[in-house]
């Protein structure tokens, strides 16, 4: 399934602003675009989901990059 930033966003319950940010600081991969739309998928979804559920456990955003790229 295809979103678009606000919809993503809506199913992930944060903010715009915020799945920006995750995508500046390499938490999230670059969507794919059609145009000038950008299109998030279901594994944006699920990796918004495990940010958020690490971040729940008290890690920060750095050591929450370095456990989803394995390096930890």
């Amino acid at each position: 399934m295809s979103y678009r930033v606000e919809e993503l966003a809506a199913r992930a319950d944060i903010s715009v602003d915020t799945v920006r940010y995750y995508q500046a600081r390499d938490l999230l991969p670059a969507p794919t675009r059609s145009g000038r739309v950008a299109l998030y998928s279901d594994v944006h979804l699920d990796r918004l989901a495990e940010i958020r559920r690490l971040q729940g456990r008290g890690y920060s955003l750095a050591v929450t990059g370095r456990l989803l790229d394995g390096e930890l």
